[in-house]
Parts: structure tokens; C-alpha cells; sequence
């Protein structure tokens, strides 16, 4: 592993950060998570305006401009050496008095944590994945909005337990009104009768990058999909069932509560997609060849 903390490599026996940090004391950080494949960054871009759009929703100000932020990623990530890694950035408001006030805090900290990322279990894949619906709600969009990527989460953490103390890959939480949201750290697929559904943003989660990306690949490739509200009963009774996340790409889901999903094995859809993304992934990284370099190159 190897930690960037304010601009300084570090192994991560020296990592530290103050214990009067905000992200520490309250959560009061953003964040985002990527890869790399062939040891090329995944869709910076993406990653980095989700971040602002973060920082904007909890007015918080950052300090680091995105072009020194890309420079300090790939930086870290030149320092690791491993083709494929695993990167999170974070940025918390900063240090500073204890209480809730956010002028508190003197400057935003940033932390960089990379480390090699070994490839996913094939039988993700092959056989799929159980989950649970959870018992524990979606944060509600009015009192902690999911569309925010902070430090907060909580939430999801009581959600991700609750599956593991019932032996399933992950959680599926709802919302108030009883539709599904996503899981704790990705979104949720049906197919029904040869259609494509995700829940609308309006449901309360985050807007993945990779749930953005199938969209517009199913677009492109002519296969029914849309943004439309589903029932835990929906999700079960569907023909296929699979989520996604930019480290995790497609994974089937085949069980949800002990119920198989359509045949109890990964869908025909679903695989056609994950061929489509992983087309999709081959064509951005050979597009983003040479770019990283010349970032490296320029430090202003």
C-alpha cells in the first residue's frame, strides 16, 4: 500500500491523520473510489466531478485544484507500481476545534490510500451472488441525502451487517415508501419479460458511474431499459437480477432472502452486458494511453 497525505507518499504504518479531524469526528468528509486496469486510471473524470458535486451539496470548499488532485492520484499510484490498484480519495473539511460548526475547521486534509487489487472471484460471475433486502432503511433525501458520497456511513454499515450476519454477499436496502434503493455500495438491476429496470435517482442513491454507463451501453445497443421504481417483490419475482460498481463491474445476483432469481443462475442479459461493459473498458483504457503521462509531466 501506499498513502498520500497532503502531498506526502507514506507507507501505511505512517499514515496518520489528527484525531481532530471532522472526517473523524463527524463524518464530515467526501470521498470516491476507482481502479485502475492495465494501469490506467478508470474514469477520472466521472470520479472527480461527483466529488465536486459532493463538496458543493455539503458546502464544503476544496482547497486542491482537480488538475493538482489528478497529478497527486496518479503520483500515488506511479509510487505503488501495480497495474491494478485499487485508489480512494479522500478530502474531509479539516482539522479544528470540537463542535459542529463547519468554519471550524482551518483547511480540507487529503488522504490517498492505494493498493493492489486482486481480480475478483471468478464465481461472482459464473454462479452469482446472494443478497438480503435489509431491514435497515435508505437515509431519506431530505435528511442525508445518498446522492452525497461522504464519510458518513453509518447507514449503509448497519444495512452491510445485517447481510453478513445472515451469510449473503451484501444488503439491498429500501427507502420509506417501500421501493427499492440500491445495495451499500452499488446499484440494483432487474430484467423483466427482456427490459432493463434500475431505480430512478428520485428513489434516494447515489448516481453510479458504472449504473450511468450500462444505461447508456444499453441504450446504444438497443436494449429496453429505464430508470423506473420496483418492489422488493418485483426485484424477487424478476428474470434476472444483477448490480454494479466500478470495482465489482456486473455481478449476477441469483438469490435475494433465500428466493432464486429467474433460472438461480447469472441471466443471458446480464452476461451480454458485462461482455459490452468489459468492450466498453478496453476501449477507455487504450483511449487514455499516454494522457496519464503527460499529467505526470506537468506539476502546475
Amino acid at each position: 500500500m501506499k498513502i498520500n497525505i497532503n502531498g506526502n507518499i507514506v507507507g501505511p504504518e505512517e499514515a496518520t491523520i489528527s484525531v481532530f479531524d471532522r472526517g473523524f469526528l463527524f463524518g464530515d468528509s467526501i470521498y470516491e473510489v476507482t481502479l485502475t486496469y492495465d494501469g490506467v486510471l478508470y474514469k477520472i473524470d466521472e470520479h472527480l466531478d461527483r466529488l465536486w458535486e459532493s463538496a458543493s451539496r455539503l458546502d464544503m470548499p476544496i482547497s486542491i485544484s482537480r488538475k493538482q488532485l489528478t497529478y497527486q492520484m496518479l503520483k500515488t499510484l506511479k509510487a505503488l507500481n501495480e497495474t491494478r490498484a485499487y485508489i480512494r480519495v479522500v478530502i474531509t473539511r479539516g482539522e479544528g476545534e470540537i463542535g459542529l460548526d463547519p468554519s471550524l475547521a482551518v483547511k480540507n486534509n487529503l488522504v490517498i490510500i492505494t493498493k493492489k487489487l486482486p481480480e475478483n472471484p471468478t464465481w461472482w460471475y459464473d454462479s452469482g451472488v446472494e443478497m438480503i433486502v435489509a431491514s435497515v432503511l435508505r437515509n431519506p433525501k431530505e435528511s442525508m441525502d445518498p446522492a452525497i458520497k461522504s464519510g458518513n456511513y453509518l447507514n449503509n454499515v448497519l444495512a452491510y451487517s445485517q447481510a453478513k450476519k445472515q451469510g449473503a454477499f451484501d444488503a439491498i436496502m429500501l427507502n420509506a415508501d417501500g421501493m427499492v434503493t440500491e445495495g451499500t455500495t452499488n446499484n440494483i438491476w432487474i430484467v423483466k419479460d427482456g427490459k432493463l429496470k434500475t431505480p430512478p435517482l428520485a428513489a434516494g442513491l447515489l448516481s453510479g458511474i458504472t449504473r450511468k454507463i450500462v444505461l447508456e451501453l444499453a441504450f446504444d445497443n438497443k436494449i429496453p431499459a429505464a430508470e423506473e421504481n420496483f418492489t422488493p417483490e418485483e426485484l424477487k419475482d424478476a428474470d434476472e437480477c444483477f448490480l454494479t460498481s466500478s470495482t465489482k463491474e456486473l455481478v449476477p445476483i441469483t438469490k435475494i432472502d433465500g428466493i432464486s432469481i429467474g433460472s438461480g443462475r447469472p441471466g443471458e442479459l446480464t452476461k451480454r452486458l458485462h461482455q459490452i461493459y468489459r468492450q466498453h473498458v478496453k476501449d477507455y483504457i487504450n483511449r487514455q494511453r499516454g494522457v496519464q503521462d503527460e499529467i505526470l509531466g506537468d506539476k502546475s
